[in-house]
């Protein structure tokens, strides 16, 4: 008996997490449908990814993830197969990079206090369904090839190059300001104008 009521605390202090785990929705390391290693690195899974700073972002394989000018991302955000991110204005300082048969859409934040998505190296999408890159500052090169469906990119800052090529879909390359080369070739449908480039231009 003695040894049942010791054992009290630590029953009702379990149950008490558990309660408030139900309550709000959150567990240790678990929140807005991502799962927080302790060095920072995290798996995005059909949610909004809770304000803060995290190391590298993956959202595994037939999975979704909302991101926002609230995170930011010190290294890479990876996209898997079949995957979906829609980033509204977070910034990512190493790469993002979309695999076969997902979805990314990139734009700035809403509200009065718009700001633009930042990537502070390459965006690399190869075989993606769907990308669309908006008003986004990219320090590096901008790749997109091999689209299954649609392609708009659209008043983007690139640092270095554009390369847009053999996308299946509708192609949008527009208002794009590019610090060495934009090359838009072997597209199926493509409609270009409006992009500058400091070296050679094919996307006009």
């Amino acid at each position: 008996m003695r040894h049942v009521l010791r054992l009290w605390p630590a029953l009702f202090a379990a149950a008490l997490l558990a309660g408030v785990g139900a309550w709000t929705g959150a567990l240790p390391n678990v929140f807005s449908g991502a799962s927080v290693s302790s060095n920072g690195n995290v798996q995005c899974t059909s949610g909004a990814l809770a304000p803060g700073t995290y190391h590298d972002v993956e959202v595994p394989s037939g999975d979704t993830c909302t991101i926002d000018s609230s995170v930011v991302i010190t290294h890479d955000v990876r996209v898997d197969a079949n995957a979906s991110l829609d980033d509204m204005g977070a910034s990512i300082g190493h790469d993002l990079r979309a695999d076969d048969g997902s979805q990314i859409h990139v734009s700035p934040s809403g509200g009065y206090t718009a700001s633009n998505a930042s990537i502070g190296h390459d965006l690399d999408a190869d075989g993606a369904s769907t990308v669309e890159v908006t008003a986004t500052s990219i320090a590096s090169d901008l790749r997109v090839k091999k689209s299954q469906e649609s392609v708009s990119i659209t008043d983007n800052k690139v640092g270095n190059n554009l390369d847009v090529k053999d996308n299946n879909g509708s192609t949008t390359v527009t208002g794009n300001t590019v610090g060495h080369n934009a090359k838009c070739e072997k597209n199926a449908s493509f409609t270009g104008g409006g992009n500058t480039a400091g070296g050679k231009d094919t996307c006009n």
